[in-house]
């Protein structure tokens, strides 16, 4: 066995370093491995490039742990990043006081292996010793690629596997930050405004504090520029006062102006690489999100679509975003915004329109296309061996809303217990859910039973693709949960069934889930799901398969 494992070994110690560089050749990078010394010691092989930093972990009585069994990431600067560092503060590595040394190091130990995989374009997964994070980032120029830290390093070697963790090489010292969200604000004239209305409405007082819990340390602020705010009209923090404190006291968390600015607070640290990675972000004002999308290299804020009318939104400046502070990350708005005070309104949702058909003109309303599992951004399913088929059906006797549909397969074996999909912006309010089918059955015997649920929350009437609409006039069928949604609506096989009715807590995009309960099928033929408020009409208007409502 002995002799196995040691065949093993010397292959991937010989292949890995030809596959890494095979995968990198534009990165010009240098890797290094070896198991046999740890950190510490490493960098005593190389006191040409480390002496410097060695003398500062000595100052700091850090060279004990980093010599010691455990699992550590080590950013090392070259001797060159270390003088011209302590040329700025006019001292010596030996004239540094251990506090000093302590905060130069801590800012450049994580306590856990990272490697280059994580330097992506956002801070770092895990904070430093000094308590806070690193910002990632691969810059481009003469044809290669660097990796790069808190805009202040770049790396120079990368992935030095020692005994107790991994070292990169960097050619500057990090420098952590020094500053509160609202001190770093507060030193910036181009934020004065925004700054002011922080201090009038009291959230500059918790800016200014880094809780020792980390869990509740980090804040995030989409700050307005005095430039954003001048454009909107705002030339003074009197305009803005004016505009929006209705009740003279802007502490108060019903004034419009605290709205405003617990608006533009994130809990957590959310670089622009964490708002992007997800389609909205809860506020610190209650129960209010900020949705946010990337166009193209564009970061937007609240750009949305309500019932097919595109609201546009506000512009997250790169340049001048990812500012990091002791307590969180201030990115800068180009835009003025706020919240919106909306009624409940009804969404009559196709699901068989999304952008990944829309991007198939070929198939797009003209014919049946196949989307593989994690094809579509916003529609998810339980087996990555089953498709979901864009359907598409001018048979006479087949009609449905622009007549094209999702088929879903549910059921056993080998189909999809599950299948999500992500809603269209609903306003916050108490809505009835109906699900708009067409009736089929894939053979004569066929039944498929599901359960409906929007954010984990159980609907609790069950529908059946399977089932026709029941006879009977249009109050009898509503009193029933039914409704013939299509116009003119006598086709009981086009079938609206209530599920129940869902509190929508939050003005966002929600997940809807179809989970199969009984039976088993292919041909589900989902057309359409309606969220109307509960004091509006239900059954009208009805949709005609050319596209139209018929009121």
């Amino acid at each position: 066995m002995k002799k196995i494992s040691h065949s093993i070994l010397l292959t991937l110690v010989v292949l890995l370093p030809i596959i890494y560089l095979i995968g990198c050749r534009e990165q010009n990078f240098v890797e290094t491995t070896t198991s046999d010394v740890n950190l510490y010691s490493y960098l005593k092989t190389r006191p040409e490039s480390f002496s410097e930093f060695t003398a500062v972990l000595d100052k700091a009585g850090y060279e004990g742990f980093l010599d010691a069994y455990g699992a550590y990431t080590l950013f090392v600067p070259t001797n060159a990043g270390i003088q011209v560092y302590l040329k700025e503060l006019s001292k010596t590595a030996a004239q540094l006081t251990k506090e000093e040394a302590q905060n130069i190091a801590k800012i450049h130990i994580i306590r856990d292996t990272l490697t280059t995989k994580s330097f992506k374009d956002g801070k770092l997964p895990l904070v430093t010793m000094y308590g806070q994070y690193l910002l990632g980032g691969v810059s481009f120029a003469n044809g290669t690629s660097s990796y790069s830290l808190n805009r202040q390093a770049v790396v120079l070697e990368t992935n030095i596997t020692t005994s107790n963790g991994i070292l990169h090489v960097i050619d500057n010292v990090l420098k952590p930050a020094t500053k509160t969200l609202a001190a770093t604000l507060d030193s910036n004239p181009a934020y004065s405004i925004f700054t002011e209305a922080l201090k009038q409405t009291g959230y500059y007082d918790s800016l200014d504090v880094v809780n020792p819990d980390p869990d509740r340390r980090w804040t995030t602020v989409l700050a307005e520029s005095n430039e954003a705010l001048s454009k909107a009209g705002f030339t003074s923090f009197e305009a803005l006062k004016k505009r929006y404190s209705k009740t003279g006291n802007p502490r108060s968390k019903a004034d419009s102006l605290n709205m405003y600015i617990s608006y533009h607070m994130l809990p957590g640290a959310k670089y622009l690489a964490d708002i992007i990675t997800s389609q909205s972000h809860v506020t610190k004002l209650p129960l209010e999100v900020v949705t946010s999308k990337l166009d193209g290299q564009t970061v937007l804020i609240n750009d949305d679509e309500f019932n097919g009318v595109r609201e546009p939104g506000v512009v997250l400046e790169r340049a001048l975003s990812d500012n990091a502070a002791t307590n969180g990350v201030i990115h800068s708005s180009t835009g003025h915004f706020v919240s919106k005070v909306r009624q409940p309104t009804p969404v009559y949702w196709d699901v068989a329109d999304f952008p990944e058909i829309r991007k198939l003109p070929a198939y797009y309303g003209k014919r049946n296309y196949d989307f593989v599992y994690g094809s579509v951004k916003d529609i998810n399913w339980e087996r990555s061996n089953f498709n979901l088929t864009y359907a598409y059906n001018t048979a006479s006797n087949f009609s449905c809303f622009k007549n094209d549909y999702l088929m879903i397969p549910l059921g056993g074996p080998n189909r999809s217990v599950w299948v999500d999909l992500r809603t269209p912006m609903l306003v916050k309010g108490r809505y009835k859910v109906w699900v708009c089918y067409r009736f089929q059955r894939q053979s004569g015997g066929s039944i498929n039973i599901c359960q409906g649920s929007v954010d984990g929350e159980t609907l609790p009437r069950p529908m059946a693709f399977t089932d026709t609409a029941p006879a009977g006039s249009e109050g009898e069928l509503e009193a029933l949960g039914w409704k013939l949604y299509s116009d003119p609506g006598t086709d009981r096989n086009l079938a609206g069934r209530l599920l129940g009715i869902i509190e929508i807590k939050t003005t966002d995009r929600h997940m809807f889930r179809l989970t199969n309960i009984q039976g088993t099928q292919n041909n589900n033929n989902l057309d359409m799901v309606h969220f109307i408020p509960i004091d509006m009409p239900q059954t009208r208007p009805r949709f005609n398969r050319n596209g139209t409502l018929v009121p």
